[in-house]
């Protein structure tokens, strides 16, 4: 059967490279199921809702900032060796829609342990609705996707293993959420060391979640640890901030001025 051939678009090249880049590293997924009842209530009474993947950005963070794990990262320049960052860099994949076809970009969420959850969400916001090419991150990704594959995977790397470019690049973890099409993803492409997505809310409020990371950089015990600090953060600290977000009262109507009432009225009202 005779095809056809077609070329790789600039989103197809970026997910290309992407996923050559990923291919070394040797991953492990965690999952647990986490009673989001209480977030979910917070969040429906909430003036703007945030977006799922601000709560989670915004928890791991706050992990972070008592688990070092959680803010290393594996490089090899100018020596194999583990490369600790003063706070977690997050990587949120956005997909849009880029000339007539589907792509993945991503919004960059610097140490979101530090960042109101409010500003979280209008970053992820940006990323879903601005023009594409008006965020400097897709300029760079699409710029780079437009150089000659031998340059573009020389960057890749370069940008991989650089402990100071990382976080400039790539961000230190990532998180994808598929769950409002019913679906998780169990089995990880992606060379970040810590990678989070979850199954389908369920009714009762509970969703499985899914802790992807680099064994090189963690074992099985500390991203055991990294999913129930994450449940402590989501269920203590991020919940308080949602609550704090919880739509407030509407104020009550201006009338104005009172008409003036009649004397006859006044007279009445003092006897």
């Amino acid at each position: 059967m005779k095809g056809s051939s077609v070329p790789l678009s600039l989103p197809r090249r970026l997910a290309t490279e992407f996923s050559y880049a990923a291919r070394r590293v040797p991953r492990a997924t965690l999952s647990m199921r986490l009673d989001l009842t209480p977030l979910v209530a917070a969040r429906e009474l909430a003036a703007e809702r945030p977006p799922w993947s601000a709560l989670f950005a915004r928890a791991y963070g706050l992990a972070a900032q008592q688990i070092p794990a959680l803010r290393q990262i594996y490089v090899q320049l100018p020596w194999p060796r583990l490369y600790q960052l003063p706070a977690a860099v997050g990587c949120v994949v956005i997909a849009r829609d880029w000339q007539g076809e589907p792509a993945l970009f991503f919004a960059r969420i610097k140490d979101p342990g530090a960042q109101p959850l409010a500003e979280i969400a209008a970053r992820i916001r940006e990323a879903k609705t601005a023009p594409v090419e008006s965020l400097r991150d897709n300029r760079r990704a699409l710029a780079v996707a437009r150089l000659p594959w031998p340059l573009r995977r020389l960057l890749f790397w370069l940008g991989l293993n650089l402990g100071r470019q990382v976080p400039n690049w790539y961000g230190s973890f990532g998180v994808s959420v598929l769950g409002a099409e019913r679906v998780a993803i169990s089995s990880v492409i992606a060379p970040w060391a810590g990678f989070l997505n979850y199954g389908p809310i369920g009714p009762d409020g509970v969703a499985e979640v899914f802790f992807s990371f680099d064994h090189r950089v963690m074992d099985g015990l500390a991203g055991a640890r990294a999913l129930q600090a994450l449940e402590r953060m989501l269920l203590g600290p991020v919940l308080a901030e949602l609550r704090g977000l919880a739509q407030a009262p509407r104020p009550e109507p201006e009338l104005g001025p009172w008409p003036v009432a009649p004397a006859w009225s006044l007279q009445q009202a003092g006897d």
